[in-house]
């Protein structure tokens, strides 16, 4: 659950060692793009604050505002809500809203995961592929689960370290 006093992760230390994280992991799954988000509850939404790999279009490595209604996606919602992953390659059934969004990035396949902190889910990794690459099954789904523990192993280490006062 995310702590509504300290947002440790909002600082410049902390955005890179998540974009060496999120790079870290996009090579391992072998994606075009590994994205991580956090979750605003209160304001209902999906804020990304790193994006590793090949962009899309209007995609940044560190958007400012790149937010997603959490209730415009039911994959989302249940991985957000339920801890439940997700994985959409070609041919599985998919919500529109998902499917829309892979498509205007120019991604084939996606998956996601839920990134858990302090006894709740505190956001979500998400990865995708490109059209030219081997897509997403669901027999990669466990290696995404582990990824986005290793973001969590990650966020306490941000947590854990002295303030710097950089926040951002």
């Amino acid at each position: 659950m995310e702590d509504r006093g300290a947002q440790p992760w909002r600082t410049g230390a902390a955005l890179d060692r998540f974009a060496a994280e999120a790079e870290r992991v996009r090579r391992a799954l072998g994606v075009a793009i590994a994205a991580i988000n956090v979750w605003e509850r209160d304001e209902g939404r999906l804020r990304t604050l790193i994006n590793a790999g090949r962009l899309g279009a209007g995609e940044h490595a560190r958007p400012a505002d790149e937010l997603y209604p959490v209730d415009s996606f039911p994959a989302l919602v249940a991985l957000l809500e339920q801890g439940r992953p997700y994985c959409f390659g070609p041919g599985d059934p998919i919500d529109v809203s998902s499917a829309s969004l892979a498509a205007s990035l120019g991604k084939e396949s996606q998956a996601a995961a839920p990134i858990s902190w302090r006894g709740g889910v505190w956001g979500s990794l998400w990865v995708a592929t490109a059209p030219d690459a081997r897509p997403l099954t669901a027999a990669d789904l466990p290696r995404v689960v582990r990824a986005a523990h290793d973001v969590s192993r990650v966020l306490d280490d941000i947590a854990a370290a002295p303030a710097h006062g950089d926040a951002r």
